[in-house]
């Protein structure tokens, strides 16, 4: 609850009042609003991390507020909580009908509004930080594929690529909280010693400031805390803010939030004050972008290896990052990437296409990211209306991974995996070889884990069923949906696809 802003429409100043102080007491920043319009407009402009609305309001009802911000794709994430003395059943199903994330009837218990809160808030950080993961992987993959794309190995400057990376890590963007406020650079030398500059924004251009040259090793081990990649949050993990003569040599203060940090043997980095908790994650981030670097101090083919594996990670680090969104189907979304990669060497794929596949599969379903949990965890069937939002996730996906050219294989995974050989799928009833074969095959990969998994509307099937039911068909799948290609060489391997289920078990 601590530093988060919330929004509270009553036009009953009394209950104003009783809200504020209540969610200030516990480290919240409030905004008020005693109409509906009001609360519509601040809503949209100062998007708070939580809204209460009560229902009964001059002008613009509660239902009609929530139901305008659910609609816009700007506020449809902000999480609302009707707050109202209609006590009815109906009235809680209009305000749920209308895009509530959770109902409570006045007189409002206390306690149990600031759980209920704590939880929406927890789940709209998730969503935050996972949205903002995604974006930072586009910008990380444009921001490499740009510098290799202009390399000239005989006209190299050295001092402009590593003032490129500091712009990179510090420039505004999309993803600035995932941005740090300084970033030291240090670079070893042969005699043990090292040099270093301080990186840092000032009137948002990017500048830097020398350190003395010959800057000890015990200077700088207590900004690594004895380890090669560190992530350091105040009060968190390894204690208090780690002391170093370096502070007392630039004339600059510690980090007063957090801590990245980086090293090898040939350099070190460590990135302070980002605007947000940070983690492994932006260790092994922070970590790859230096390795950028050092593309320019070894030789091309090194590089591109490094670069290929930060790549990879990031890749497979958001979507472990997905659990969060879906707890349901986190482990489905690693193994549809090995069975997709299992029936591409099936039928014959070169390898890069099956690398390339190994990490895009993965992110067939990121479109769920904009489609509401309470759809996705609804138990039973899906009425006619909640299906058509779950389909839309295709398209969400395809916006989701935008057009970087690193992503054109998730993109067509993304779009593609639900089409249908016969035609009959969708978003858009491409049928045949119209169908990308990433596609094909996810999609192959996919309904062999749905059958095999536990869903809200089904049991789980054994493997020997869920052959039986894709090679067969069924009541609600036919084998006329799936390439026959990629079908015969799913019936060639499918004790293959057996194993990679059961070991994950």
């Amino acid at each position: 609850m601590k530093n988060a802003h919330v929004l509270i429409a009553d036009d009953e100043p009394s209950n104003l009042e009783l809200l504020r102080e209540l969610f200030n007491l516990h480290g919240a920043r409030v905004t008020q609003a005693s109409d509906g319009e009001t609360a519509l407009r601040l809503a949209r402009e100062l998007k708070p991390d939580l809204i209460l609305l009560d229902v009964v309001m001059p002008g613009m009802d509660g239902y009609e507020v929530c139901r305008r911000l659910k609609s816009a794709e700007e506020t449809r994430r902000l999480p609302v909580v009707m707050v109202t003395g209609l006590g009815a059943l109906d009235d809680k199903i209009k305000g749920l009908d209308a895009g509530a994330d959770d109902f409570l009837s006045k007189p409002v218990n206390a306690a149990e509004l600031l759980t209920r809160s704590r939880s929406l808030l927890r789940v709209k950080d998730l969503n935050d930080e996972l949205e903002g993961a995604y974006h930072r992987l586009a910008e990380i993959a444009s921001y490499t594929n740009g510098l290799l794309s202009r390399f000239d190995p005989y006209n190299f400057d050295a001092g402009a690529s590593l003032h490129e990376l500091m712009e990179f890590l510090l420039g505004p963007g999309e993803t600035s909280r995932a941005r740090p406020e300084r970033v030291l650079l240090l670079s070893g030398t042969d005699n043990g010693s090292w040099n270093g500059l301080l990186y840092y924004l000032d009137d948002n251009k990017v500048t830097f400031r020398n350190l003395a040259a010959n800057v000890t090793q015990a200077e700088i081990e207590p900004l690594f805390m004895g380890h090669n990649l560190v992530a350091w949050n105040r009060g968190e993990d390894f204690g208090p803010a780690p002391e170093s003569g370096i502070w007392q040599r630039l004339g600059e203060p510690p980090p007063q939030r957090n801590l990245v940090a980086f090293r090898s043997t040939q350099v070190g980095v460590v990135a302070l004050d980002f605007r947000k908790r940070v983690g492994p994650y932006d260790a092994q981030v922070l970590s790859a972008l230096v390795a950028t670097i050092h593309f320019f101090l070894k030789t091309i083919s090194s590089q591109v290896q490094e670069v290929e594996r930060a790549f990879l990670y990031t890749i497979g680090a958001l979507a472990r990052a997905a659990e969060y969104h879906d707890e349901d189907t986190g482990d489905h979304i690693m193994r549809v990437n090995l069975y997709a990669e299992e029936l591409a060497r099936a039928l014959g794929c070169e390898e890069n296409f099956v690398r390339v596949l190994g990490y895009s599969a993965q992110m067939h379903d990121v479109g769920k990211l904009h489609v509401h949990p309470d759809i996705l965890r609804k138990p039973g069937r899906l009425n006619a209306e909640e299906w058509e939002e779950v389909k839309k996730h295709t398209i969400y996906g395809l916006h989701i991974l935008g057009d970087d050219p690193r992503l054109a294989m998730a993109r067509e995974v993304a779009i593609s995996h639900h089409e249908r050989w016969d035609g009959s799928g969708y978003p858009h009833g491409l049928a045949g070889e119209d169908i990308p074969l990433s596609g094909r095959l996810v999609m192959m990969a996919d309904i062999y884990d749905a059958l095999r998994s536990r869903r809200p509307y089904k049991p789980p099937f054994d493997h020997d069923t869920a052959f039986k039911i894709i090679s067969k068909g069924d009541d609600y799948l036919k084998p006329e949906y799936f390439d026959p290609k990629v079908l015969e060489a799913f019936c060639d391997i499918h004790r293959r696809i057996e194993m990679i289920f059961e070991s994950d078990q």
